[in-house]
């Protein structure tokens, strides 16, 4: 190829890879109304986004893809997208493709109201939540509108959103089973079955999954059972399970086997007792985690078992605790002099800083208040409380909860049972105050909040440089053996991005790995190695490896009008023939691209047979 000036004919695999190329999929249906648009590039200088349905939406963008908000729900829609030139011209049109946003569900909360909004100081984003006692999760934005919602049917009725992850997909449970899932509620990762999910399930991001699992086991009935109780009876404690993405467990730690016996909280002893004594059969509910934490930045897990009012930092390499803070009343061994007077605590988390945050609920402390803390170790010695906000009266809420930092450093808080979502800023100032209740009035508990920038974390586009045609029919001359590929990371969060490339018999001759930072641009150059005909190159993200695009690219020597492979005096004559004939000709045979063919097309074959 030394020498040569080549043609690249770009060619996307429309049977198997057109739906990936073109986004949203053509006829499909999406539980979403904030939608990522995305299409092979032609070569103009801008492009225009229509999209029908009862009204026209019109858009224009330099860039192959956009994000489109607020479209609407229940509705059918068709869109199509044009290339034109600088003054305004069509270049081409490609054909237009649908897809449908689903309507709301039947049982969607009526109320649904934002108390209170300061759009200055609210941090910009999309709420990630769970309407509980509806069983269902959504996304809605500052205005309490719902974006986005998970379909509960695919999830035995039950699905409870608790992580936003980086790849675009989201994390939660329903009634024992832990799940991994896509915006449409497809199912990528479901939890063993035989490992019972309560409260919490997590995935880190080292990627696996951790998950609290009840166990039980039968022990001496506790100092506080009256006579008429078995000696022993059954204790419920929690196992912190680490899955691999088979399912595979590969870390566990028990409750059993590092907390003494001795370490319990009296008054679940006395709610086993009396349900015990009214005919039940209950397990005395010893520990009642509710949170896991891996930090992968330290090797720690941090555990929150709610009813010993105590969160554990666990060494996860040698699965030795570190230290436990809370409640020195049930503990066999206190670490620190403070305590922090918390009670059935929830949500313990690591801040970007390196604190530890949760949401106090407590419960039996008097008066009954509840709160977040946020408290600062040094080397995990001296524990200090660096800030608290106590929540009204109003919003008590003696189970659920949760306490998040946002990137402006305001807070997220979750109020459990009450319906209550508030953000307040640094000054401890409500900025935005959700309040959700059903038909009836009653207040929907809602478990956790998160707050993500938009639905989008991991998307992108590319173009590639000095293309001549549109999609199909892309055309390329260079005197290198190279092409260039510009990778837009349009997504809130850092992606690594795999290239690979095959030869024509498919076997890859190049793989590579490139780190580009959200919202940024990076340009690659390729080589392409002598003597083959094809290569085809695949681009995913490496945390979605199965959500790629792919360009197939055909070699194809310029002016070899007569196809024989090799460029000659011979090629002169059909080139003239079809100048003097008028016939129809493909863009092989515009040799200068200027839109036609005549004699300078001949002139420059000529040069062409010279130089080669």
């Amino acid at each position: 190829m030394k020498n040569q000036i080549k043609l690249f004919s770009l060619l996307c695999l429309l049977n198997i890879y057109l739906s990936q190329v073109f986004k949203p999929d053509n006829e499909s249906n999406l539980n979403f109304t904030q939608v990522f648009f995305n299409w092979p590039q032609i070569q103009c200088d801008y492009y225009e986004l229509n999209i029908f349905s009862n009204d026209t939406l019109r858009f224009q963008t330099n860039d192959n893809s956009i994000l489109v908000e607020n479209l609407n729900w229940g509705t059918d829609y068709a869109w199509e997208v044009s290339g034109y030139n600088e003054i305004g011209e069509l270049i081409y049109i490609y054909d237009s493709l649908n897809f449908n946003i689903n309507e709301l569900p039947e049982d969607y909360p009526e109320n649904v109201n934002i108390l209170e909004q300061d759009l200055e100081h609210y941090q910009p984003g999309i709420n990630i939540l769970d309407y509980e006692s509806l069983g269902f999760s959504v996304g809605l934005d500052f205005n309490g509108k719902p974006i986005w919602y998970a379909n509960k049917s695919l999830f035995n009725d039950r699905i409870w959103a608790t992580q936003f992850l980086e790849n675009g997909n989201l994390v939660g449970f329903g009634p024992g089973s832990g799940f991994e899932f896509d915006l449409n509620s497809n199912i990528l990762f479901n939890s063993p079955p035989q490992y019972g999910v309560h409260h919490h399930f997590y995935k880190p991001k080292n990627n696996s999954y951790f998950m609290l699992y009840a166990e039980v086991r039968y022990n001496p009935c506790p100092f506080e059972c009256p006579d008429n109780l078995p000696n022993l009876i059954p204790w419920m404690g929690d196992t912190i399970l680490e899955l691999d993405s088979l399912g595979n467990v590969i870390w566990d730690w028990s409750t059993f086997d590092y907390f003494s016996l001795n370490e319990y909280n009296p008054h679940w002893v006395e709610r086993y007792v009396s349900q015990w004594n009214f005919g039940g059969s209950p397990n005395f509910d010893w520990t009642h985690s509710n949170s896991i934490f891996y930090d992968t930045n330290t090797n720690i897990v941090y555990l929150s078992a709610r009813n010993l009012s105590r969160i554990t930092a666990i060494n996860y390499e040698t699965k030795d605790i570190i230290w436990s803070i809370g409640n020195p009343d049930f503990m066999d061994e206190v670490y620190f002099d403070e305590d922090f007077g918390f009670s059935h605590q929830h949500s313990a988390q690591i801040t970007q800083s390196g604190n530890l945050i949760f949401f106090d609920n407590g419960r039996d402390n008097v008066p009954e208040l509840s709160r977040c803390v946020e408290i600062e170790f040094d080397n995990e010695q001296n524990p200090q409380l660096v800030w608290e906000y106590t929540l009204p009266d109003s919003l008590l809420t003696l189970s659920r909860g949760e306490c998040d930092r946002l990137k402006n450093g305001n807070t997220l808080i979750t109020a459990g049972r009450t319906g209550n979502v508030l953000e307040i800023d640094t000054d401890n100032e409500i900025v935005w105050h959700l309040n959700v209740k059903e038909s009836n009035n009653f207040q929907v508990p809602i478990y956790r909040t998160e707050r993500v920038p938009n639905l989008y974390p991991n998307i992108f586009s590319f173009n590639v440089e000095e293309v001549q045609g549109y999609f199909g029919d892309f055309y390329i001359t260079t005197l290198q053996d190279s092409i260039t590929i510009n990778l837009n990371n349009k997504g809130w969060a850092n992606q690594t991005y795999e290239y690979k490339i095959f030869d024509h018999e498919n076997q890859m001759f190049l793989n590579q790995q490139i780190p580009i930072n959200a919202n940024e641009e990076v340009s690659t150059m390729f080589f392409i190695p002598e003597n083959i005909q094809q290569f085809n190159i695949e681009i995913n993200t490496i945390n979605r490896p199965n959500d790629l695009i792919n360009m197939l690219i055909n070699i194809i020597m310029l002016g070899d009008i007569n196809e024989d492979g090799i460029l000659n005096v011979l090629d002169i004559v059909p080139l003239t023939l079809l100048i003097l004939n008028d016939e129809d000709y493909n863009e092989v045979v515009d040799l200068n691209f200027d839109g036609g063919i005549n004699i300078l097309d001949i002139i420059e074959l000529i040069a062409l047979i010279i130089e080669n």
